[in-house]
């Protein structure tokens, strides 16, 4: 099964590790061995599957980064974006974890109105 994965190139006058693309793969070692062949022997994938990464962004401790960007127009009324910042890419869960949370939420509602009943027919 395809899953995505982020190409990082590493930038040596920043420090930063930049994802220069975000594709599909079969596997990890695929992944990597595009990314060098592309950007060069430092580059490297990191599967981004289950984050909301947007472009541009960096990696930055093993975490995605989306970049905060501004829009400023110039004096020639030429559009350009400048990075203001950056935050971290959202995590999206696996439907395995969203089953799991959602079956501990419906135990805790299951709770609450067993104890709704119980209060409601003059008990505990």
């Amino acid at each position: 099964m395809k899953r995505d994965f982020a190409l990082i190139k590493p930038n040596a006058e920043t420090g930063e590790h930049e994802v220069m693309t975000i594709t599909l793969f079969d596997n990890p070692t695929e992944a990597d061995m595009a990314a060098r062949a592309i950007y060069g022997a430092t580059a490297y994938a990191k599967e981004s599957s289950q984050y909301d990464v947007q472009l541009p962004a960096i990696v930055k401790e093993g975490t995605f980064y989306n970049y905060k960007m501004k829009e400023l127009r110039g004096e020639d009324g030429k559009l350009s974006f400048v990075r203001v910042g950056e935050t971290p890419a959202e995590y999206i869960p696996t439907p395995a974890e969203q089953i799991a949370e959602l079956k501990k939420r419906n135990e805790e509602l299951e709770e609450v109105l067993d104890q709704l009943v119980l209060k409601s027919l003059g008990g505990a």
